[in-house]
Order: C-alpha cells, then structure tokens, then sequence
C-alpha cells in the first residue's frame, strides 16, 4: 500500500515538474523568439548578398546577425542555448569565408597591396577562426599568387607562395604535384640541382609516371652526373630521395 501511495506521488511531481517545464520553456520562447527572427532575417539577407557575389554587403549583415544571434545568447537561455550556439557556429562560419572571398574575389590579388591584405587575413586567424576556412581555398589562392609571380618573372616571390602551397598540406593531389613542379623548376634556374631534384620526387610522388616530371628528374639527374642512378629516384618517396642524394653524392 504504501509502494502505491510512493508511486501517486511520483507521478503528482512528474506531471507538476512537466508543467512548470513548459511555462518555462513558453516563456523563454517568448523572450528569445523576436531576437531569433531578427537574427535569421539578417542572416537570410547576408546569404542573399553572397550569392550575388556581394561580398561587401553581405558582410554587413553577417556581423548584424551575429550580433543578434549574441544578444539572445545574454539572454542564457536554457531550452534555446543549443540551437543558438549551432546557429551562431554556423553564422561565423559563413561570415569567415565571405571575408574570404572579399579578400580574392575581382581584382584583389591583382596588385601588392592586395596579396599583402589577403596574406595578413590567413596569418591573423587564430585556430578557431582558421578551422572555418577549407584549406584547400587557401592553398589555391597561393598557388594562383605563385602562378601569377611566376608569369611576371619573379621567382622569389613565386617560390614563396609555391611553398607556402605545399606548407599546407591539403588533400588535392594535383595542387601538390604542380607546386612541388614550379619549385622544382625555379631551383633549376638558381642552379640549385639537388633541391630541385628532391621537389621534383616529391611532385612524382602525387602521379607516378607523369611524363614531365620525369623529364625534370632527368635532367636534374644529369647536371649532378648520378644519371646511373635514375631508377631509384624514380621509385624513391621524397624521404628516401634525401637519404639517396647523401649516399651518392
């Protein structure tokens, strides 16, 4: 009998617990609901703007929509706290990369000036800011600023953002095997033999028997007279090809 009466009372506070619950949650609703809506439309209008490739003022209302997004945090809300935090993320993230594309969109990196704003923006980025950024963009753009330098002669400064390409480390193949390629091919001009060697086992390594790295091995090969050992370069990952370089030269 008395297990019975325990189990009525259980159920009496559960069913109290699960109304005050919900006037609880109605009157968070209340108070957060408007801020959220100001919030979306910002963030609607912003998604707008960059879809039109309005970077600038799609920026404007990214930071309001933050801003927004904040002021329902100050609200601590309990039942809304998880779905504002994941909006929040979602609206850094966006906000991150249209700065992004402020940065290399037109003609930004046309000039000095704006490679340097564009170099800054990806060095100032602390890491929780960085991790909203695809590396891949990042390597790209280095890669295009290398490409560009190259063109105009400039090996200096092509072999810098050639190798910042590399210092990535991003997962596309390709990018990896034609940054290691232009380096490769600098040193050449700088007589620089056997860095060129090793950038140009490095690049094999990203597409095995690519016609034309092969052919830069070659000659890499017999400017430093170790022609006899072509095959083991050939075949060599870049550690190995350090190694090989000290045992025959």
């Amino acid at each position: 009998m008395i297990y019975c009466v325990n189990m009525e009372n259980n159920n009496i506070y559960n069913i109290e617990e699960k109304i005050k619950n919900l006037k609880e949650w109605n009157d968070e609703r209340k108070n957060i609901k408007p801020i959220l809506d100001v919030a979306v439309e910002y963030h609607n209008k912003a998604r707008r703007e960059a879809y039109w490739k309005n970077y600038e003022k799609a920026s404007e209302f990214f930071k309001l929509a933050i801003e927004s997004y904040k002021s329902a945090l100050k609200l601590n809300p309990r039942y809304y706290l998880q779905d504002v935090m994941d909006r929040v993320d979602s609206v850094i993230e966006e906000h991150m990369n249209n700065i992004f594309n402020i940065k290399v969109s037109g003609d930004s990196l046309m000039t000095e000036q704006g490679i340097s704003r564009f170099v800054e923006f990806i060095n100032n980025l602390n890491p929780e800011e960085k991790k909203y950024i695809d590396q891949y963009e990042v390597a790209l753009t280095y890669f295009k600023i290398g490409e560009m330098y190259f063109a105009d002669g400039n090996l200096d400064r092509a072999y810098e953002f050639f190798n910042d390409t590399v210092n990535l480390r991003c997962s596309r193949s390709f990018l990896n095997r034609d940054a290691y390629s232009r380096i490769g091919q600098i040193l050449i001009d700088k007589k620089r033999f056997k860095e060129a060697l090793l950038s140009f086992v490095s690049a094999l390594s990203f597409e095995r028997g690519n016609i034309d790295v092969v052919n830069y091995i070659d000659m890499c090969l017999n400017e430093l007279n170790i022609a006899e050992h072509r095959l083991k370069f050939l075949s060599a990952a870049p550690n190995e090809a350090r190694k090989l370089i000290m045992e025959v030269l």
